[in-house]
């Protein structure tokens, strides 16, 4: 019941959130062509990507715990939890990658991340939301639930597809506007623009590889409470003499 409450109250939080955004702030955009994008021009923002995958993730996490399980090693995985298995693997890189990569910029140089004329539309409640709740919330799952990986293959497939799809967006407005959607990628020259997306996927590969490592390791170590009290783990236990 626990873990649904929560699962359920990060939902409530993201939506809520979402919903805010979109209906009280008016986002200053540094050219009029920047306007008209989906989400009131908010889907240009990693962000929000991350924000609307959170919250699907958490809402999925939430059905598996009414109808599915959360078993360890359940004799047959329902479809809601190989779907929660799978999109926690993408979901938890890129939480990580946005808390990282907002707040690095932010404490070096905020106004190329978050200008002063932004950060003022926005309570200091709803930033952190954006930005750092979503890797305690999911730092925060990855340590009191199980769950199975994907195959490396199918994780990296899954993973890369989206944050390619995310960079060929931004592109896109970049060539619709002649505007960035960050002002980090206004002082640099196309050279260092790629070095920055590129060393950007390489901290999303090692982001991934983190995140499957460290729940291997706690699904493994992790004791699981049977409902008659007992409890079963892989720790090995002391041999009598």
């Amino acid at each position: 019941m626990s873990r649904a409450l929560f699962h359920l109250s990060v939902v409530t939080i993201n939506t809520f959130v979402m919903w805010y955004d979109q209906t009280y702030i008016t986002f200053p955009f540094p050219v009029k062509e920047m306007e008209g994008f989906p989400l009131k021009s908010r889907s240009m923002f990693l962000t929000i990507w991350c924000l609307i995958l959170q919250t699907v993730y958490h809402f999925v996490a939430f059905l598996n715990d009414v109808f599915g399980t959360d078993a360890r090693s359940p004799k047959k995985r329902p479809a809601i939890r190989q779907i929660k298995d799978t999109l926690f693997a993408l979901v938890f890189p890129t939480a990580i990658y946005v808390s990282v990569a907002f707040w690095g910029i932010y404490f070096t140089d905020k106004e190329l991340i978050f200008p002063e004329r932004i950060e003022k539309l926005y309570h200091p409640a709803l930033n952190h939301v954006m930005h750092t709740t979503v890797t305690v919330f999911i730092i925060i799952e990855l340590f009191t639930s199980y769950r199975n990986y994907p195959s490396r293959n199918i994780g990296y497939l899954m993973t890369f597809s989206l944050y390619i799809s995310y960079i060929l967006w931004f592109f896109v407005i970049y060539a619709k506007t002649g505007a960035w959607v960050y002002p980090v990628f206004e002082p640099l020259n196309w050279p260092m623009r790629f070095v920055f997306i590129a060393l950007s996927l390489v901290v999303a590969s090692g982001l991934y590889i983190l995140g499957e490592k460290v729940n291997n390791y706690v699904c493994k170590t992790r004791r699981q409470v049977y409902t008659n009290g007992t409890t079963n783990g892989t720790a090995k236990s002391k041999k009598k003499s």
